[in-house]
């Protein structure tokens, strides 16, 4: 949908949040648990991805040939 005083709003603009939506919201972050679920999620995120070695040198495989 387009506004033919402003060529650059697309949308209009956003609602505010009802009350239902406030009501999840919070329910949704103020848990007691918040430390145990942070922490598996550090937890997991270390056996995803290896930690970079920002010591080693990218091109040594390289040393041999120059």
């Amino acid at each position: 949908m387009t506004y033919p005083g402003n060529i650059h709003i697309y949308a209009p603009a956003i609602t505010s949040l009802e009350e239902r939506d406030w009501k999840a919201m919070s329910e949704l972050f103020d848990r007691d648990d918040s430390d145990d679920i942070e922490a598996d999620i550090r937890n997991n995120l270390l056996w995803m991805i290896p930690e970079p070695c920002w010591g080693d040198d990218p091109f040594d495989f390289l040393s041999e040939y120059l």
